[in-house]
């Protein structure tokens, strides 16, 4: 998926930058972090590649798609710059960040020749060197160290971009080393920023006019960070430092909406439910990927948790004194996956009823155990596997969409719907899709809507105020 951040002009004269940003709520951030260095440096962020004197593409590694995507993307910003006027001699540095340059690193340049910079996913701090490296005559600048225990580069509430909705790195890394992820390879191992850094910043996002925040990490529910500063005398006690992080923000911050995303079933607990039915400003939504409905598969995967186990802790979920929408993640095709295998998967959709699911066939990822074993699906029966999935699941979600109809649900508006039509559209505190008619004076602001039917992946309904 590819997100755009804000794009603002700054007053600077000088040199422009351009981010482009593939993947998931993390890469978002991290764009964030990057055009927050870039503008420090006295560059202006321009709204178009072809402006820019430095085109950054942040990018995603987790799935195939998006790896061919980016090598894709520079060739054509390469050819839309032979496109433009001769007299033009301005040149362009074309850089890759992320997961992707995390992972190939030296590989990008023989790939893609004209890319010039490649930035790790730890040194998004580094621009300035990198730059300078290139403006004193380097043909290329790289940097991808892994360091230990590398510094959180945190940015200020000023300079979030991302409108209305403002994400907030808890943790990052991963332990795990699920036997198909490259997550533990190209962001590194866990470590959790201090509670009362992400106390200010929250403290800080709603004094400039969010109303709802996105905690992240790779598995945000194993945060272990220090409490050192923070006075615990409102708190219930409990020493799992995630819940206690959950209640703090809950309780101090004064944000009207917190979500967290993405927790890790082996993590998952009673506990978090029980803190998230005690306070209403902690949105009722889950995501929780299984990836497999059979133990043997999870086995496999690494995964550290059964069919079983997971299902307790959905269960746990259900019996909440609120309504809380699930989500997740499912792989079909992992390597051994038999028919018996898939069918579980199927089933464990059925019994679960996810409120939206996002589903893959399996690819494999460099340094992963997973890449070492035969890819033993065949494309065709990952294919019909994947057709067979998602048509269970529009099924479970049709209906669990059309509960909502002649509901009245709160949204945060942000923005013109796709649909076109003098529609706005917004997300609902359990993160469902809600597309309604309203004039643009409502983009910002929470309102009441009446839900009146469904789509496939959306809910739509009637301006009640605003």
């Amino acid at each position: 998926m590819l997100y755009q951040l804000n794009r603002r002009r700054t007053t600077v004269t000088g040199k422009k930058f351009y981010i482009e940003t593939y993947g998931c709520q993390m890469n978002v951030h991290d764009s964030e972090k990057a055009a927050a260095v870039l503008l420090g440096m006295g560059y202006g962020q321009v709204a178009k590649p072809e402006e820019a004197d430095l085109v950054l593409l942040n990018t995603c590694m987790v799935r195939e798609k998006p790896e061919k995507k980016v090598y894709s993307r520079v060739g054509e910003l390469k050819r839309g710059r032979r496109g433009e006027k001769k007299n033009d001699k301005k040149e362009q540095i074309i850089g890759v960040m992320g997961c992707v340059a995390q992972s190939e690193a030296q590989k990008i340049f023989r790939r893609a020749p004209e890319v010039k910079l490649v930035v790790g996913t730890h040194s998004i701090g580094k621009l300035p060197q990198l730059i300078a490296e290139l403006e004193a005559g380097f043909e290329r600048a790289i940097d991808v160290r892994q360091t230990k225990e590398p510094d959180f580069l945190e940015i200020s509430p000023a300079e979030h971009q991302t409108p209305y909705v403002a994400y907030v790195t808890i943790i990052e890394g991963c332990d795990n080393f699920c036997s198909f992820c490259i997550v533990p390879f190209t962001r590194g191992r866990e470590r959790s920023r201090p509670a009362l850094r992400i106390l200010q910043e929250v403290i800080g996002l709603r004094e400039r006019g969010y109303q709802e925040v996105q905690l992240l990490g790779q598995n945000v529910n194993s945060y272990r960070g220090s409490f050192d500063g923070v006075d615990l005398s409102l708190h219930s006690g409990t020493e799992e430092p995630f819940v206690r992080l959950l209640e703090l923000l809950a309780q101090r911050s004064g944000m009207k909406r917190i979500k967290y995303t993405t927790s890790h079933p082996r993590d998952f607990n009673a506990r978090i439910v029980e803190v998230m039915d005690e306070y209403e400003n902690l949105c009722p939504w889950v995501h929780l990927p299984a990836q497999s409905g059979s133990t043997r598969i999870l086995r496999l995967m690494r995964r550290d948790y059964s069919r079983q186990e997971y299902l307790e802790r959905i269960e746990a979920i259900k019996k909440a004194k609120r309504d809380i929408s699930i989500t997740g993640d499912m792989i079909v095709g992992y390597p051994g996956e038999t028919e018996a295998d898939f069918e579980e998967t199927l089933s464990l959709v059925r019994e679960v009823e996810y409120d939206g699911l996002y589903m893959f066939k399996y690819s494999p990822r460099p340094n992963t155990h997973a890449a070492k074993r035969k890819d033993s699906v065949p494309e065709q029966v990952k294919t019909e596997r994947l057709l067979r999935l998602q048509q269970v699941q529009a099924e479970v979600q049709r209906r669990r969409y059309e509960r909502y109809i002649g509901r009245e649900v709160e949204v945060l508006v942000e923005g013109h719907s796709a649909r076109g039509q003098g529609q706005m559209t917004g997300h609902t505190a359990c993160n469902k899709v809600v597309n309604f008619a309203a004039s643009e004076s409502v983009v910002g602001k929470l309102v009441r809507v009446r839900i009146t039917s469904t789509t496939q992946n959306s809910l739509l309904g009637e301006l009640l105020e605003g």
